[in-house]
């Protein structure tokens, strides 16, 4: 499969996962409907594996890292979006989502010692000016008694942890694990964190058992998953953290439509200035030779 078809795939699977996250949202507590899903979405494939006789067993090593890349990318990450999506409507933290595409350049410069170009570093000012332009009130007035400059907060932090992932998973990646395997295991133990997260926190394990919550507990398990984790992982393999991030760029204008349309999202001016500045930003930055990583 080509870049191209990996990138598209990766974004029909995850876009519309920011809006459907809000039916999850309610009854049942984040913590434990991310839980929910990570489990569901593990034993899925591990089902999968051993059908097909693949092999599941592997160093401690190897399970070490396993557990920091589930941690960051199947736990921190998704508890504290999942949260966020209390706060704000579903299309804003798809839109901080969008600063991991610096994150992770700066993570592989730091684990990698990959510099980046001058033409990276201009993308990535150019989007971040982009992002300060959209969230300027946010930014300069933040404070924990605004629910919405709250739900931004988690979603920066959500974002800072899906980053490390990729960051890790590049570092898993150079040292041969494979990629289904490495996806079961991470869900699971991202999974197991994210309970013990909610025993810590005292949280009641609860089940809704309405229409919109199972559909949405399967779409997110299978689509958002299972298969948008396979695609994108395969595009880092290929292309490499910092440049795959480029998919977070482009699902924010898709959000964003979306919440326009089932949220009646309202196009301030800041939103229609600072979007293009978003979109430039990540051009450049995809827009470039790879160079490989050491």
């Amino acid at each position: 499969m080509n870049n191209l078809a990996l990138f598209f795939l990766t974004i029909l699977c995850w876009a519309p996962a920011w809006y459907i996250i809000k039916f999850q949202l309610g009854y049942v507590d984040p913590l434990i409907s991310v839980f929910y899903r990570f489990l569901l979405a593990s034993l899925l494939i591990f089902s999968y594996l051993i059908f097909k006789k693949k092999n599941l067993k592997f160093s401690v090593n190897h399970h070490i890292w396993f557990f920091i890349f589930g941690t960051c990318i199947y736990s921190i990450n998704y508890v504290f979006f999942y949260i966020a999506n209390i706060y704000v409507i579903s299309a804003f933290p798809a839109v901080i989502y969008s600063a991991s595409i610096i994150m992770t350049i700066i993570g592989e410069w730091l684990i990698f010692k990959r510099k980046p170009t001058h033409k990276t570093l201009i993308g990535a000012s150019i989007g971040m000016l982009g992002i300060i332009i959209i969230f300027n009130d946010e930014i300069f007035y933040f404070t924990l008694d605004n629910r919405a400059h709250l739900g931004l907060f988690f979603a920066f932090v959500g974002t800072l942890a899906a980053s490390a992932g990729n960051v890790i998973h590049q570092r898993n990646t150079n040292n041969n694990f494979p990629l289904i395997q490495s996806i079961a295991y991470a869900s699971f133990y991202g999974a197991i964190i994210t309970l013990l997260f909610s025993k810590i926190n005292h949280t009641p394990i609860l089940f809704e058992y309405s229409f919109r919550y199972i559909v949405s507990l399967i779409y997110l398990s299978i689509f958002s998953t299972i298969f948008a984790f396979i695609f994108f992982l395969k595009l880092i393999d290929k292309v490499g953290s910092g440049r795959s991030a480029y998919v977070s760029v482009v699902m924010p204008p898709i959000a964003l439509l979306i919440s326009t349309y089932f949220e009646n999202l309202e196009w301030q001016l800041d939103l229609i200035i600072g979007l293009p500045f978003l979109l430039i930003g990540a051009i450049l930055v995809i827009n470039q030779k790879i160079k490989p990583i050491s």
